[in-house]
């Protein structure tokens, strides 16, 4: 689609939404049958095909940090109900609780009842000063508010909103970024509201100056040539009296401020089409001079009528919404496509990383219990305990790992978000394969801290970005044999590497607790582990590594160009050879190793979330407000646990004799570091 016009791109500035003339009950859009066939109907959005159950999930996530809203005045469940502006009741359920509503529900409801979705507590403010600075009443200094008391700063909400884009976002203060952020979301969520303005109310209630065959009521179906051609050859668009409404009902049937980002619900008929039509990009079309909107587009267009004109009908209304999903469900059966949609919606809802969360945290609980009374039966209670619940948590997040290359058909790393469920997930396995083989709780330990951190990393983290983390991939990409190989083996390296690193950190804490000393049965134990997997750590980082560099020759004609991520991963090649290569000649043992493995496990963060945020190289994801605290403040505990290693070395340095000089690199021998 061409640049839209000016005249268009002005219309952001407008406000407001006509109701329905007859208001439809809630309770149509909390219907099981009803948010049933709307969340499967399948819709293209930034070129992926995906359920509109996940376009309605991601829009309230970010909006309100949450997939699920109260229907309160307050906007949590122990506020007053809202009342009905229709009827003056109070929407409740049995008992005369406040109703909750699902994503897709909440989506219905903006949709259709847009004079309640309007006085929802629904934009989450984390910094009521921004509030403030937009002539507002702020309330507590986190808190949410409604479209309506927002609305009131649209224009200044807008004029600071461009202001504050002009500075690059590392240098914003955090009330520009929150005034951004709001002004953005607010943009958004009022063309959700009028979604089927191009339906509701096309060119006004009192439309003059229509062109001749266009007859009241306006159906586009049956008049959007004639109107676009109209626009096109009437003189500057914004004279022309109906066009306001028109182009409003226009970017509302996009419900995306981005041309990019705007749903795609239908299909079309020619498979050599990638791009699907969406109601949006159909009435643009008509603007813009292209052409006509086809046949086919018309036909669509005059389904999608159907839906809303069918109101407040309900009999009519779920045969329309029906009719709907099977027609596009039938044309993107015909294409190959939409294949997945099923699939994804279980995964959205069995949320496999969520619950795999809880139950490594609990796990760690049973791991916990086994130290209470060591060598009892309770002990071995736990210990069965704690495996089924850590085998249990493992397999859910490596399922929810396979489930997303099925849906996507794809490798399963491509973006940061991805690498924090591999890891999360391979750290687990390992941690449970240490385990199987030593028998020593160890391995149990590591699965339960590092697959518990992890998934709550990748929740908080997809929190944060708000957007949909099934990210489609160039065709190039996802034939690619390399991508297939380098990308898993790094990430393998990296959890090797940092299974290393928590051995070390378990190691500094029980010695801070007078658990363990050196030489002792435990220590070894540690530190022989801790050595294996440095090793496995090496030999998945110089293969992955190598085989990055036969990608990059053959991607980009080059084996090394000396990127920071490239960078990243011979750092940790070169800190594994270090470690191995100082114990096995002697100049580290036991509290020697775990120190260097500290630093491994700092170069690892770093080649993993650092380089991201350097914001160059052909590798980096992208940068990720709030990252750099969170590194540094890992980086700060691990240089507490080191100054704690390096204490401990010192303090128990002794002379060295010829037998301590000549002992055997891989024995465990009691001596100083």
């Amino acid at each position: 689609m061409k640049t839209l016009p000016l005249a268009l791109i002005a219309l952001l500035t407008l406000a407001g939404v006509t109701p329905a003339a007859e208001l439809p009950p809630l309770d149509l859009f909390r219907d099981k049958e009803v948010t049933e066939t709307f969340a499967a109907i399948p819709v293209q959005e930034s070129g992926r095909i995906k359920p509109l159950e996940n376009i309605a999930s991601y829009r309230l996530l970010r909006f309100r940090a949450r997939r699920s809203i109260w229907l309160t005045d307050s906007g949590e469940m122990d506020g007053k109900p809202l009342v009905d502006p229709a009827t003056q009741k109070p929407i409740t359920k049995e008992g005369g609780k406040p109703v909750k509503l699902s994503a897709t529900e909440w989506m219905l409801m903006s949709w259709f009842r847009p004079d309640i979705a309007k006085t929802v507590p629904l934009f989450k403010v984390d910094n009521s000063s921004a509030i403030t600075e937009l002539e507002l009443t702020a309330k507590a200094k986190r808190d949410q508010y409604t479209f309506l008391e927002i609305e009131p700063a649209r224009q200044l909400m807008m004029q600071k909103m461009s202001e504050y884009r002009e500075i690059p976002a590392k240098k914003q203060t955090p009330e520009q970024r929150m005034i951004v952020q709001l002004g953005a979301n607010f943009l958004d969520y009022e063309m959700i509201t009028g979604h089927f303005d191009f339906i509701r109310s096309p060119v006004g209630e009192k439309a003059a100056g229509l062109p001749a065959g266009v007859a009241q009521p306006v159906r586009l179906s049956n008049s959007l040539n004639a109107l676009g051609t109209a626009i096109r050859g009437g003189g500057p668009p914004m004279q022309i009296p109906w066009f306001r409404d028109f182009g409003k009902g226009a970017l509302g049937a996009m419900m995306s401020g981005n041309p990019e980002q705007q749903i795609r619900l239908f299909p079309p008929a020619s498979k050599s089409a990638e791009i699907w039509h969406g109601p949006g990009e159909t009435i643009f079309q008509a603007i813009n001079g292209d052409q006509d909107a086809s046949a086919e587009q018309l036909a669509w267009l005059a389904l999608y009528e159907e839906v809303y004109l069918a109101l407040p009908d309900t009999a009519k209304f779920k045969t329309a919404a029906k009719a709907l999903l099977t027609k596009i469900q039938t044309a993107a059966s015909t294409r190959g496509e939409g294949q997945f949609i099923a699939l994804e919606r279980h995964s959205m809802r069995a949320d496999y990383f969520f619950y795999a969360q809880w139950i490594f945290l609990v796990g760690f609980i049973a791991v916990a219990l086994t130290w209470v009374s060591p060598g009892s039966r309770f002990e071995s209670i736990s210990k069965l305990a704690a495996w089924l619940l850590l085998g249990s948590a493992t397999a859910l997040a490596v399922t929810g790992v396979i489930i997303r290359c099925i849906i996507m058909q794809r490798p399963p790393i491509t973006t940061l978000y991805e690498t924090i469920l591999f890891i999360g997930s391979a750290c687990a396995l390992l941690g449970l394969l240490a385990e199987w083989i030593t028998k020593r709780g160890l391995g149990l330990l590591i699965a339960a801290v590092a697959g518990a951190a992890c998934m709550f990393l990748a929740i908080q983290f997809e929190a944060s970005e708000a957007a949909d983390t099934l990210q489609l991939l160039q065709a190039v990409l996802i034939t690619n044999f390399w991508l297939s190989t380098h990308v898993p083996m790094i990430n393998l390296g990296y959890a090797a590497c940092m299974v290393a690193a928590l051995i070390s950190m378990i190691y500094f804490i029980q010695r801070l607790f007078g658990k363990i000393k050196t030489g002792t049965d435990e220590g070894r134990f540690l530190t022989r582990v801790a050595y294996g997997f440095i090793a496995a750590g090496l030999f998945l980082s110089l293969v992955g590594t190598v085989l990055g560099g036969i990608w990059a020759n053959y991607s980009w004609g080059r084996f090394w160009g000396w990127d920071p991520k490239e960078n990243g991963a011979l750092m940790i090649v070169l800190m594994c050879l270090v470690i191995l290569h100082a114990r096995l000649g002697g100049y580290i043992r036991e509290i020697g190793l775990h120190c260097c493995n500290l630093v491994l496990g700092c170069i690892v963060i770093f080649s993993w979330f650092g380089v991201n945020q350097l914001g160059v190289g052909l590798h980096a994801y992208g940068f990720t407000d709030g990252i750099w605290p969170k590194i540094y403040g890992y980086w700060l505990s691990q240089g507490v646990l080191l100054i704690y290693g390096l204490i401990l070395a010192f303090s128990e340095r002794k002379p060295k004799t010829k037998a301590a000089v000549n002992v055997l690199p891989g024995s465990e021998a009691v001596g100083s570091d």
